[in-house]
């Protein structure tokens, strides 16, 4: 995909997932996203708390050392989680089949969104790719600046803060000012 930040027919979007635990049996409990519009647009952005579906409490693994990490309770998730039909209803609306969407962690938020779209009967509508997509044609300034950046940045640990970071070097990087960003709606 060469010169991906300048393409007009395909959005961009940022994904993070945060999770239950690292281990076999965690589960999506966060996701956010963060659409980056063009270079004087203000970057989109949105999160979903996911409740728990009885499976995964059954089942499933619930690790107090990345609870202490995102912040996020087993509790909070129970009461504010919107439940995964529709946290994948507005994931398949908001990305659909023609915003590239990224990751800095493909493996694991893939993972996650499987379980989560297998938990609603729901079909997975866009393709996650590798954030390193997004930066292929970065010149070595501008991929050092970028790693810099990244380095030095606290990592926020909840989904659309994280997705809010990288979108923000991002574009810092490659279209040389700082970004803004507003709520994407419901």
């Amino acid at each position: 995909m060469k010169n991906i930040l300048n393409r007009t027919d395909r959005r961009i979007a940022i994904l993070d997932v945060e999770a239950s635990a690292l281990e076999a049996g965690s589960y999506p409990i966060e996701v956010g996203v963060a659409l980056v519009r063009g270079p004087s647009e203000p970057i989109g952005i949105g999160a979903k708390l996911i409740r728990p579906t009885k499976e995964w409490l059954d089942t499933g693994v619930w690790s107090k050392s990345s609870e202490a990490v995102h912040g996020i309770s087993l509790e909070s998730v129970q009461r504010e989680g919107e439940p995964v039909e529709e946290v994948c209803d507005w994931l398949n609306g908001l990305l659909g089949t023609d915003t590239i969407v990224a990751t800095d962690a493909p493996r694991y938020d893939q993972d996650w969104l499987d379980t989560l779209f297998e938990a609603s009967g729901r079909e997975q509508r866009f393709r996650v790719f590798d954030f390193q997509t997004l930066t292929h044609d970065f010149t070595a300034d501008q991929y050092c600046h970028f790693a810099y950046r990244l380095r030095h940045d606290r990592v926020p640990h909840r989904a659309a803060a994280d997705a809010l970071r990288l979108a923000s070097v991002l574009m810092e990087t490659y279209w040389g000012h700082p970004s803004r960003s507003e709520p994407l709606s419901s």
